[in-house]
């Protein structure tokens, strides 16, 4: 878990008294989903045009 949780969560009971753990985690949730699609987007990119991985570390 992020050491930032506490203090997201401390931000939202500012303007939400009633949220929870449960709150928090289900505004986030549909940010880590698109950061992952595009995250993936990019690796795929990344290996479709043969682009080394790292210095002597060819794709294939």
């Amino acid at each position: 878990m992020s050491p930032y949780f506490v203090i997201a969560l401390g931000f939202i009971r500012r303007y939400r008294p009633s949220a929870g753990i449960g709150t928090l985690m289900s505004l986030v949730l549909p940010l880590a989903v698109v950061n992952l699609v595009v995250w993936l987007g990019m690796f795929l990119a990344w290996y479709a045009l043969g682009i080394p991985l790292g210095p002597g570390v060819p794709v294939r």
